[in-house]
Order: C-alpha cells, then structure tokens, then sequence
C-alpha cells in the first residue's frame, strides 16, 4: 500500500482555533509496530520539552486529526500530546478499517514506549469513542507504565456487553446475529460504518452536523470496517476484569450521548475500584464532546488529571 499523506481537509474540523497555527505547532514521527506497520504520530511539542505528556486516542473511523484542535487545546494547557493515527486508519499503514483489539492495545503499548524513551514526566491516556474504550483495554492491560486513562465512552466488548447496553439497538439487530458467522467465512469482508452509525446523529449543533458532512467526504476516512474488526466489538476480553484494574480512570460523556447512556456509565464507574477515580457527565452534551463541549471536556480532564499529581 502506498504511503498515505495528510492534506489540509482536516481543516474542516476546526471550529474556533486557526488550524495553520495547530498545523505549525505539529511534528510529525512514524514509529514501527505491529509485526512492521508504519504508525504516524502527530506530536504537540515545544523546544524545552513539556513535561508530561497525553497520549490521546481518536475514536471509530475517523484519526487523530479529527481531534486536532482538542489536541492543541491540551497542549495550550502545558501538556505534551502525541496522537497517533492506529492501524488502518489516517495516515497510518494497515489494511483499512481491519483490527482486533489487542492489536490496538499492542500499538498503544509502543506508543507508551516510544514517549518513556524520549521524553520524561507522567504519560495519560485519553480516549474518545472507541478510542476511550482502547483506552480502558490498555488500563487492564499495562497499569503499571503510565498515570492516568481518561475514557470518553468506556464499555466492555466481551459477550456483546456493549451492544446490550448501547442506546441505538438497531445497531444489535444487524451485527450481532451476522458478524460472528461472516469473519468466520469472510474475515476481511468490508461493512460501511455509516450501515450501523449515523454519524450525523452524534451532534446536536449544526455547525457540527455541516462537519459531519464534510467528514464523509474525506478521503481518508476509514469508513469500512471487516467482518473480523466487527467481530471484536462483541467478543473482546479485556486482560483482566474491570474491577482489577489499578489505573486512575476517569469517565466522561455527554448526558445527550446517542450511544452510550448515562446509566450505563454509571454501573461501568460503580464496577471501579481503582484508588482515584472519577464520573465527569457534561449536561446537555452529545457524543462529539471533544468538538460541541470542547472547553468544558479539557477543564474537566485537566483539573482531575492535576488532582491525581
């Protein structure tokens, strides 16, 4: 596969900052993981490094500029940021839209490698969509390497939980019965995102649902996922159960969120029993907190993660 470049669409999805001085402020690297991929990091950085460093982790389909102005956001706030873009998705190698989770976990760990070889300081993680759920997987599997995971959504794929939980159930109706048997037969067959998520429903505002229109049209979008990536969204375990988990976690949603309910988040934080824990619900928010509730969602995190210290 060709190497992948950024242009400047994702200019799109930058509602308040100036985008060229976000752009400026990125550098890029390119790590090496699973089994020899190419993986691209977006990294917000200063000349005397920064102390602490976010690793933040974009959600489905998408990649980690569609974060980019909550990235430079974080960074303003005195914090290193390294974004990458995993397996399959932005610039990053992979077959599009094909991952198990451990294969995410397995990239966040070099990712977390690579910042403890070259920088010093604490490492967070933070996590938005199915990016807050990698987040919670790596907190079960590595809790001894870094500080914090802040999980934006957090759910359980083992045994369907999620898809027993999820608000929008035609969601369950179509994969459930269909997904197990088709990666059995047809592993890498493709199944448009947009079959399952209306992405346009996520928003609440209108300049956010204009962006998810722009955000269809992005061509590198990845906006199919294989029968084995829908596979793991109802079968995969988490390293250890939930309670076990050491990790500070904090959960954060919107009390508007369309997929994941207030009620669900709630028994997901009363399952912690992690010491420094915390449930963040932004009222009248939707799932795009990181693009409608930008402010509030970065003063939240930031003033848990400085309590944490």
């Amino acid at each position: 596969m060709p190497d992948l470049k950024y242009n400047d669409y994702w200019f799109n999805y930058v509602l308040r900052e100036d985008p060229n001085r976000i752009k400026t402020a990125i550098k890029e690297e390119e790590i090496i993981s699973d089994g020899g991929l190419k993986i691209h990091l977006n990294i917000f950085d200063e000349e005397n490094p920064l102390k602490d460093t976010i690793i933040f982790i974009h959600g489905t389909a998408v990649y980690s500029r569609f974060y980019a102005e909550a990235c430079y956001k974080f960074f303003k706030e005195g914090y290193r940021v390294i974004a990458p873009d995993l397996i399959g998705h932005g610039i990053s190698q992979g077959l599009r839209g094909h991952f198990k989770m451990e294969r995410f976990t397995n990239i966040i760990y070099d990712v977390v490698s690579y910042a403890l070889e070259k920088y010093k300081g604490d490492i967070a993680l933070i996590g938005s969509s199915l990016g807050g759920i990698t987040a919670l997987y790596y907190a079960a599997f590595d809790d001894e390497r870094i500080k914090a995971a802040v999980c934006h959504n957090a759910g359980i794929f083992a045994n369907g939980e999620i898809y027993k939980e999820i608000n929008d159930k035609f969601i369950l109706k179509i994969l459930k019965p269909f997904v197990p048997f088709a990666a059995k037969i047809a592993p890498k067959l493709r199944i448009n995102v947009k079959l399952y998520l209306d992405f346009k429903k996520l928003a609440n505002t209108q300049p956010v649902i204009d962006m998810m229109d722009l955000l269809l049209k992005d061509d590198i979008l990845s906006n199919k996922y294989t029968a084995t990536t829908m596979r793991t969204h109802i079968k995969a375990e988490m390293a250890k159960p939930i309670e076990l988990i050491k990790t500070p976690i904090m959960l954060i949603n919107g009390d508007q969120d369309i997929l994941f309910s207030v009620d669900y988040m709630t028994r997901m934080y009363n399952r912690l029993t992690c010491k420094h824990k915390k449930l963040e619900i932004l009222k009248n928010a939707s799932h795009l907190i990181f693009q409608e509730n930008i402010d509030e969602s970065i003063r939240a995190i930031v003033s848990w993660l400085r309590e944490i210290e």
